[in-house]
């Protein structure tokens, strides 16, 4: 299955701190009933400039500060430099889904993952966090029998 990324921008999570819809712990960020994500800096490039074009097609694209080294890249105040360019940025994080955790001492045992039939039952049973597309689906399918 493609692992599925997600931007969010520094304003969002700030929002979403505030009413206590996430929770941050280090560089993990945690969705209720959607799962935990790796946090990375990252920056969602919006526009183009300083009116020389957008050679490296970056326009729409999110890049993580590391990709942005690489590119030879200089983030500054909401802005990236690169080359003769110029690109208007929205800084905040780029989240990598993480593994749920399934909890139970077979199944920690077991080494039991989110594809399995066990972790789709508990995160269905809303007793762990879904990790997959599968979890989202056993839940909807479990959920509508009640």
């Amino acid at each position: 299955m493609a692992e599925h990324r997600m931007f969010v921008s520094q304003t969002t999570l700030d929002e979403w701190l505030g009413k206590g819809d996430v929770v941050v712990d280090g560089d993990v960020m945690s969705l209720a009933r959607v799962g935990r994500f790796q946090l990375e800096t990252a920056f969602h490039f919006v526009a183009e400039v300083a009116e020389g074009g957008d050679a490296e097609e970056l326009v729409g694209k999110v890049k993580t500060q590391e990709q942005l080294l690489t590119l030879g890249g200089e983030h500054c105040a909401g802005s990236v430099i690169l080359g003769d360019n110029a690109y208007e940025v929205v800084e905040g994080f780029l989240g990598v889904p993480v593994e749920a955790e399934v909890r139970g001492d077979a199944s920690d045992e077991a080494g039991i993952s989110g594809s399995s039939l066990a972790a789709v039952t508990l995160a269905a049973a809303g007793e762990g966090p879904p990790s997959q597309e599968i979890d989202l689906l056993a839940q909807f399918f479990l959920g509508s029998k009640s």
